[in-house]
């Protein structure tokens, strides 16, 4: 019986790998995104704007105090238009499908 060198978990690794390279790209996609729609008050929040990568991918942030406001606020009129709340939610639902694209790309680049 032929011996099978079976690299199942080196390619399991390299899958896990590419998706969570694509994850931190799509944040700082998401990210410069959300900075052109968040209001420009102050600049802070916007110059607050942030991808942290995490084991499993990236976290994006605004750090101000006034950036949860700001993004869940529903009765507030920013002075600039195109900006004002949900700066974040928008741009991460624009990019859920290339996200989604790029996963199945960097899968087949690996599985075939």
């Amino acid at each position: 019986m032929p011996k099978v060198d079976w690299k199942g978990d080196a390619l399991a690794k390299l899958a896990e790998d590419a998706c969570i390279e694509v994850a931190r790209m799509t944040a700082e996609t998401v990210k410069g995104a959300a900075v052109d729609l968040c209001p420009i008050e102050t600049s802070q929040t916007r110059q607050s704007g942030t991808v942290t990568e995490i084991p499993k991918g990236a976290e994006i942030s605004f750090n101000t105090p006034q950036a949860a406001w700001l993004h869940e606020s529903q009765n507030y009129t920013p002075k600039t238009p195109g900006t004002g709340p949900n700066y974040l939610r928008q741009p991460l639902l624009d990019a859920e499908g290339q996200y989604h694209k790029d996963i199945a790309d960097a899968l087949k680049a690996i599985w075939g």
